[in-house]
Parts: structure tokens; C-alpha cells; sequence
């Protein structure tokens, strides 16, 4: 798994890699991984994507320092994806699509993550607050990513089978 991936930082803002934000970073998700899809925002020309921290094995939560560190290789597929909603950092895999957040505590990101799916939701199934909702709290999964780096990442997934039920269609 990748445990650090990202782009440049909103306004050039200088960033540790360590750092995970809404640019990607170091937010130890262990799903992003061979097959999955990870939505970075890109904010300057190139994007200037670096990528780093893999894997062998880690558990969600990260709860001890690392997982099983390796060396390896990572080969990508890059695409710029314009005038299409897509909170970021949004990642596909298998049948589920989530949202990544970071924060201080690991209560603000999950509230993070939520209201991003959220947004996410209101715009792909076009419908009420009220049922985006209900249909959150009935398929929505919450998981911790990492609780090591100084800002803690969750993770929301929700069901691309009811996204296609509305219509929806990932790009």
C-alpha cells in the first residue's frame, strides 16, 4: 500500500510529507493499494505529484508508529479530470467510495469526512439533505486510517451500487 501520495498543496503552501490535508499526504490508508482510485485536487500545472511510504502490511488505525515498511515498486496511471465534483481526497475501490480527511482529533475528521461525503452525495444522487442523510447513516462506514501523525485520518465509504441506482457515474 501507499502510505504517503499527493499533490502540491493549495496557493504552493510548503508541506511536510508527512502531513496529510485535503492535498493527500501521509494519510496511511491502507486502501490505496493495486486497483484502487485515488481523486487528488491539483492546484498547480503538473501537479507535482510525489508518492512514497509503502506498505507490505498495516492494519487500519496505524496505531503503533508503522506498519511493515518496504521498498518497492509503484506504477500509476495519471488523469486530469475537469469540471467534475469530487471531494478530495476520494478514493475508489472495489464497490465502495470514500472520503479521506485529516484534523487535529480524530472527531474533526470524521466530521470532515462526513460532510464531505455529504456534499459528494447531494450533488451524485440529487437528492434532499434530509435523504442523503438517512441514506448515510444506514451504508456509511466510518474508519480510522492513522492516529501517528500529528493530524489523525479517517475514512467514510458508501456503496457505488446505490450511486448507481441514482444515476451516477464515476469518471
Amino acid at each position: 500500500m501507499i502510505g504517503v501520495i499527493g499533490t502540491t498543496p493549495k496557493n504552493g503552501d510548503a508541506v511536510k510529507t508527512d502531513t496529510p490535508r485535503e492535498h493527500g499526504g501521509n494519510m496511511d490508508c491502507r486502501l490505496i493499494q493495486a486497483g484502487s482510485c485515488l481523486y487528488l485536487p491539483v492546484h498547480t500545472e503538473g501537479a507535482l505529484l510525489a508518492l512514497g511510504d509503502l506498505h507490505a502490511l498495516m492494519a487500519d488505525g496505524e496505531v503503533m508508529i508503522c506498519g511493515l515498511e518496504t521498498r518497492g515498486k509503484v506504477t500509476l496511471k495519471v488523469s486530469v479530470i475537469k469540471e467534475r465534483y469530487l471531494p478530495t481526497p476520494f478514493l475508489v475501490v472495489d464497490d465502495q467510495v470514500m472520503t479521506i480527511q485529516s484534523a487535529n482529533t480524530l472527531d474533526e475528521a470524521s466530521r470532515l469526512a462526513s460532510e464531505k461525503m455529504h456534499e459528494f452525495l447531494l450533488v451524485a444522487t440529487k437528492q434532499s439533505i434530509n435523504r442523503v442523510a438517512m441514506l448515510m447513516s444506514l451504508l456509511s462506514h466510518m474508519t480510522i486510517c492513522q492516529v501517528v501523525d500529528p493530524l489523525k485520518t479517517v475514512r467514510m465509504s458508501f456503496p457505488v451500487k446505490v450511486l448507481e441506482q441514482y444515476g451516477y457515474r464515476l469518471p
